[in-house]
């Protein structure tokens, strides 16, 4: 285990590389979304979201099924002097308030792919039957928003089940690593109980001149 500054929040965060250490998809949504009232971090991971959502949120709540995940929010969170509550085990069987914002980044591979170590399984793959997006809306207040960022290969399945949660996309924006290249990742805004009215937002590159672009670079504090 080790640990990293944030330069965006002047926050350490306790990770552990390969396993549970924040990505590049992390940053990009933690910038996206908008924290505010009481805020869920789905699916923690080492915590970077809720952490960086402690700054402007009334309340925080960070759950994931691996108890090594949470044990490192909650080391970060005493680091920091702020207040980010956990809980441990699969969502889908735990009782949480309703919340005016749920920030996820979930697993993207199902059974197809695997991997020896079970916490990185646990970490990385979804379980066959799950529907991840819509388990989790059920968690949303009316009119509360949950942004995701997510695999352009699974967005149809992701908008499907938005849809069968009666949660409408209202903002998404494709992200590029590259100028030329396809869209790797969708990130986007859904609300509950939202009407068919939707922006697509202008491309976001992460990469430019061999560097991060100027607006990545600034999401960490550059």
């Amino acid at each position: 285990m080790g640990s990293d500054y944030i330069p965006a929040n002047g926050m350490r965060i306790f990770q552990k590389k390969g396993v549970f250490s924040f990505s590049m998809d992390s940053v990009l949504l933690a910038a996206y979304g908008e924290s505010k009232g009481r805020v869920l971090d789905l699916g923690c991971g080492s915590g970077y979201l809720a952490l960086m959502a402690a700054k402007d949120a009334d309340e925080v709540v960070a759950v994931d099924r691996l108890k090594e995940a949470v044990d490192l929010v909650e080391k970060s969170a005493a680091a920091n002097g702020v207040e980010i509550k956990t809980a441990v085990g699969d969502f889908r069987e735990l009782e949480l308030a309703p919340f005016d914002v749920i920030f996820t980044n979930p697993p993207f591979y199902r059974d197809s792919m695997t991997n020896d170590d079970p916490s990185i399984s646990a970490a990385k793959h979804l379980d066959p039957d799950m529907r991840w997006f819509y388990e989790a809306a059920r968690f949303l207040k009316p009119g509360g928003k949950i942004y995701g960022i997510v695999d352009v290969a699974r967005f149809q399945e992701v908008v499907a089940d938005l849809t069968a949660a009666k949660v409408a996309v209202k903002r998404m924006r494709p992200v590029y690593w590259k100028r030329g290249e396809a869209a790797r990742r969708i990130l986007f805004e859904g609300v509950l109980g939202g009407g068919c009215f939707m922006v697509l937002e202008p491309a976001l590159y992460v990469y430019e001149d061999g560097d991060y672009s100027e607006e990545v670079a600034g999401y960490y504090g550059r």
